[in-house]
């Protein structure tokens, strides 16, 4: 309702305010909310700027890359000397994979480690993005170097028109 009211300059925005609702005793109260000043998007000194694909950061500092699959695509088109890492679980992999990965589901992405390589390139891939982002993270800090997230997974590889494996 807030963004409706927004977009048509309609009613008075809760901007600044929060409307809780308690339901077991149906009654409604309305709470100031105070700006955080050191908030990275709305605070005094604003460091997020304009919309994108965020950095990982795990705890060690070290930075995961992000790609979009238009970029995966040229990428891997230009002759991708690294490993295609699909975290994705079996079945899904069965349903639809990029030709020459290497199978290592999330789940069991831990008893993988050890066999992988840490001195190539990684592109890791899942059906939208959220598993590789979180596999990518626990190889940085695992110590491998050179990993890269594909943004949107292999969902949005097939929307592009990207090659993939199917039965």
């Amino acid at each position: 309702m807030e963004a409706i009211k927004i977009l048509t300059g309609h009613g008075v925005s809760l901007a600044g305010r929060m409307l809780h609702y308690d339901a077991t005793n149906a009654r409604m109260r309305e709470i100031s909310l105070k700006p955080d000043i050191s908030c990275k998007l709305c605070g005094n000194s604003p460091t997020i700027t304009e919309p994108g694909i965020p950095a990982i950061v795990p705890s060690d500092q070290a930075t995961m890359k992000e790609i979009t699959a238009n970029s995966a695509l040229a990428l891997i088109q230009d002759g991708f000397d690294g490993i295609l890492l699909d975290v994705r679980e079996a079945q899904e992999y069965a349903w639809a994979h990029l030709e020459g990965c290497t199978l290592a589901p999330l789940s069991e992405l831990s008893e993988h480690l050890e066999a992988l390589p840490r001195d190539v390139p990684y592109l890791v891939y899942c059906k939208v993005g959220q598993r590789s982002a979180r596999a990518g993270t626990i190889m940085l800090e695992a110590g491998f170097q050179n990993v890269t997230n594909l943004h949107g997974g292999i969902m949005d590889w097939i929307r592009l028109g990207g090659p993939v494996v199917q039965p």
